[in-house]
């Protein structure tokens, strides 16, 4: 029986991007590549694996079957490669993760114990940042392994991009505002509320991501004050400035006695990735996105 790794690891991009093409994106490969691959593994297994449907593309029971237990193969697999490297090269590196705390604590701990279990000499060291281009920096510069970061980032080759989760956005209002009262907000609700974030440094279409500008309509975003952390721009909000649009975990992270928080029900979801260098050679990294995509499974699936 040819079952090649390759195969498994198309399928599960497959699965969780519901799309060739996307998955061809994660992958570096071409879309005909992938969907090459996912027939050849359906002759492997004998049935199909995969079925198209109009909201995109989903596994029959047996694909589910063999995404499971494909997961269970590659990720042993890795730790295999990690552990007979590091058993070549003696105690590892600490890997130097940059990260932001409100975005990370609810899953980074137990990543941490995680990879403790499957390698004992791992050392996971958090260096905390604000913005994106401090977060790539970090990056370029050689002074940070790898990042847990909010897509986008631009269209930059340099680095290897893997998402793992997506939340919903959030807004925060100033005290006193006239939606405060609301039990849900849709991006309309927005015109001609100034919105406070950073910007300086930062490619422009990720600006527009995060200040959804331009809107739906064709309207222009109200650019606010600029801040570089969220306590900046929390205060910022809360001495009236205007709005902040971020991630559903902030809004846990942060508790705050002035503001409303009201989720943002027709926004594109935030998508959180770990990013690394293309061309880095650390062992350990491979181990950091499986041991992640592990711990965050259980919340996924819920």
């Amino acid at each position: 029986m040819d079952l090649s790794l390759r195969l498994l690891q198309a399928l599960e991009a497959v699965a969780a991007e519901g799309s060739m093409t996307r998955a061809a994106g994660v992958l570096n490969l071409t879309q005909q590549a992938v969907s090459g691959q996912i027939r050849q593994l359906e002759r492997v297994i004998g049935t199909p694996l995969v079925e198209r449907r109009s909201t995109g593309i989903e596994l029959t029971p047996a694909g589910e079957v063999v995404r499971k237990q494909g997961s269970a193969l590659l990720s042993a697999a890795r730790v295999m490669v990690t552990e007979a490297r590091l058993t070549a090269t003696g105690r590892p590196e600490p890997v130097r993760v940059v990260f932001k705390a409100q975005s990370t604590a609810h899953f980074m701990p137990a990543v941490e114990a995680a990879m403790r279990l499957e390698a004992p000499e791992a050392e996971i060291r958090p260096i905390a940042a604000h913005t994106l281009p401090d977060e790539l920096d970090a990056l370029v510069e050689g002074r940070a392994d790898a990042a847990f970061l909010w897509l986008p980032i631009g269209d930059d080759p340099r680095f290897t991009v893997h998402p793992l989760l997506d939340e919903e956005r959030w807004v925060a209002l100033p005290p006193g505002h006239p939606l405060e009262s609301r039990t849900e907000l849709r991006i309309a609700d927005l015109a001609g509320v100034p919105v406070v974030g950073p910007r300086d440094g930062m490619p422009r279409a990720v600006v527009d991501f995060w200040f959804i500008d331009p809107r739906p309509d064709g309207s222009r975003a109200v650019l606010g004050p600029q801040a570089r952390t969220p306590e900046e721009c929390l205060h910022l909000v809360a001495a009236g400035h205007g709005c902040w649009i971020a991630p559903a975990s902030t809004v846990t992270y942060f508790a705050h006695p002035r503001l409303t928080w009201l989720p943002l029900v027709d926004a594109e979801p935030n998508t959180l990735a770990l990013i690394w260098p293309r061309h880095s050679a650390n062992p350990m990294l491979h181990l950091l996105l499986d041991q992640t995509r592990r711990t965050l499974l259980p919340a996924a699936t819920n």
